[in-house]
């Protein structure tokens, strides 16, 4: 059980921002582990100088709060939740996008964009899985 939790870890903190949002929704990571590993993350991707991190942080923290808040309104159905997942989603790219330069911008387009194809793949390869042989 120990082993399990800790992969549950490790995968938390190299969690991209791409990532997030289905974390905090699974319930699979809590708040800070995702914030430093998304800010890991957007550091190893775009190489942030020391000021980058320091602007990155609260908007990371905030991001991550906002989901969580999202995801333990009661009041919202899933397709609400999503939608706001969305919104989000948007809101935290153009707040990342205003402090990094235009050449870490095409970076971290190019992080999301590969983990965004991960993500598809993996989704496609567990439904293959469960499909009805």
């Amino acid at each position: 059980m120990k082993a399990k939790r800790f992969l549950q870890i490790i995968a938390a903190l190299m969690i991209s921002a791409a990532l997030a949002t289905t974390t905090i929704a699974a319930g699979t990571a809590s708040g800070s582990i995702v914030s430093k590993g998304m800010l890991t993350a957007l550091n190893n991707q775009t190489g942030l100088s020391a000021d980058q991190q320091e602007k990155a942080k609260p908007i990371i923290d905030k991001h991550v709060a906002d989901l969580q808040a999202v995801k333990n309104d009661t009041t919202l159905d899933k397709a609400a939740k999503k939608a706001k997942f969305v919104e989000l989603r948007q809101q935290y790219v153009t707040d990342i996008n205003g402090i990094l330069t235009p050449d870490q911008q095409k970076k971290w387009e190019g992080s999301r964009q590969a983990n965004k194809a991960k993500v598809k793949a993996h989704v496609k390869k567990k439904a293959a899985e469960k499909a009805p042989q």
